[in-house]
């Protein structure tokens, strides 16, 4: 889903759902602003035991990383771990309905598309905690429902809040796929010896920007021209790869490509799917990666000409050590795991049961067999949608499958037909 950025930089919170920016609007925000990012540096934290480290299990829901999370003194809530997010964020939830917040000053927030902009709040003096650690004194960002517009109901919303820099910039944090655990540690230099010693890990440098980690690796989508490009490294964007070509005079629109159609926070958001040559992450290639291009929007702060998303982290087990700028990656149980372009034209957010439909792209193979925006779809391939099996039914919307099974409700009546998926992208040449 999503990652979030307030200040004097854009804010992601739509990326962890849509793939695009959003950014604080007016002038007279920035000395809440300023109060924001003080109270933030400053916030205190504190273990419960001796060891300086906590390590807990995740969901993978969506490629979301889900942890769960207390906010003063809650009972646990559900928060997407976003390396690309510059505050905590709370979503107003069922959950987060209970939570004693007190709203502070307003935040007119603007996205890409062509509806109105919301508004989040600051909510001060708050206490996150994850497993044995917790932070107390943070400033973070509520965003009621009504400044969500993925989010049409109580129904859809699925996690409570962000977490991310202000946990990135102090701890070491490390995601584990195959054992789907995340450990938060003190930065120390044992833990470093450690980290050193063990060669299944490859040390890449990064550059930290506005309390966010960038990547520069090369990319090929023409055979045999490579272009050097500088990408967030973001946890919350659920993608494999998305370009601003705006920001770089080698990154052109594909000839071929799927469009696709996501929602920002002011309204719908075009984007093409093409397919690139190879991708590089430290000593590794990746091949026949697909690549989102930003039509509109997009990541470009910083220099940046774009995200590295979770479809191609979560082919590597993590370890983020902003204070020495580096990260370090090692090859997990999901590497040779293909990572393929969604070929049904059906933009999908999970409900408490099923999938909602969100947007048909015009004459996909969502649309051929009759599936509308608003149906409900409740099974893929004979297999009823659920949180924790969403991303993988999604994955074989891009497989080598010609078709897939589907199962929806469009308002009381239930259809069932076959996806006959769309052609396979042909890799660029020149």
């Amino acid at each position: 889903m999503i990652g979030t950025r307030f200040f004097v930089r854009c804010a992601h919170l739509n990326r962890l759902l849509a793939g695009v920016s959003i950014c604080v609007l007016g002038g007279c925000q920035f000395v809440d602003m300023a109060r924001f990012s003080y109270a933030n540096a400053t916030a205190a934290h504190h273990w419960a035991g001796a060891e300086r480290t906590t390590t807990v299990h995740f969901e993978m829901i969506d490629d979301h990383i889900v942890i769960p999370v207390s906010v003063n003194r809650s009972e646990p809530l559900s928060f997407v771990v976003d390396s690309g997010a510059f505050a905590t964020v709370i979503l107003e939830s069922r959950d987060t309905r209970l939570l004693p917040l007190t709203l502070g000053a307003e935040l007119p927030v603007s996205g890409v598309g062509d509806g109105p902009d919301p508004t989040a709040y600051m909510v001060a003096d708050t206490a996150i905690a994850v497993g044995s650690l917790r932070m107390e004194g943070l400033s973070v960002i509520y965003l009621p429902l009504e400044a969500v517009p993925f989010f049409d109901s109580m129904d859809e919303v699925y996690f409570d809040g962000v977490i991310g820099a202000s946990f990135f910039e102090r701890f070491v944090v490390e995601i584990d796929y195959d054992q789907q655990l995340i450990s938060f540690s003190e930065p120390a230099p044992e833990l470093y010896g450690a980290v050193q010693a063990n060669s299944d890990w490859l040390e890449l440098p990064i550059e930290v920007e506005a309390s966010l980690p960038y990547l520069t690796t090369q990319i090929t989508l023409i055979a045999d021209h490579p272009l050097t490009v500088k990408l967030l490294v973001d946890t919350g964007y659920r993608g494999p790869v998305s370009l601003t070509p705006d920001t770089h005079e080698g990154i052109v629109e594909p000839e071929e490509f799927f469009s696709t159609v996501n929602q920002g926070l002011s309204g719908d958001v075009s984007t093409k799917v093409g397919l690139s040559s190879s991708f590089t992450v430290g000593d590794f290639k990746l091949d026949d990666i697909p690549v989102s291009y930003s039509i509109t929007g997009g990541e470009s702060d910083n220099d940046s000409n774009g995200l590295l998303g979770n479809e191609v982290l979560s082919h590597f087990n993590l370890m983020f050590d902003y204070p020495n700028k580096r990260m370090f990656i090692a090859r997990n149980q999901n590497f040779d795991r293909p990572v393929n372009a969604d070929r049904s034209g059906m933009l999908l957010r999970l409900l408490q049961t099923g999938a909602v439909v969100k947007s048909v792209a015009p004459g996909s193979a969502a649309q051929k067999i009759g599936v509308r925006v608003g149906d409900t779809v409740s099974s893929i391939d004979d297999l009823p949608v659920t949180r924790t099996n969403i991303g993988e039914l999604k994955r074989l919307l891009g497989s080598d499958r010609q078709s897939v099974p589907l199962c929806w409700r469009s308002g009381e009546q239930a259809q069932c037909g076959d996806l006959e998926l769309a052609s396979r992208l042909r890799q660029p040449v020149q």
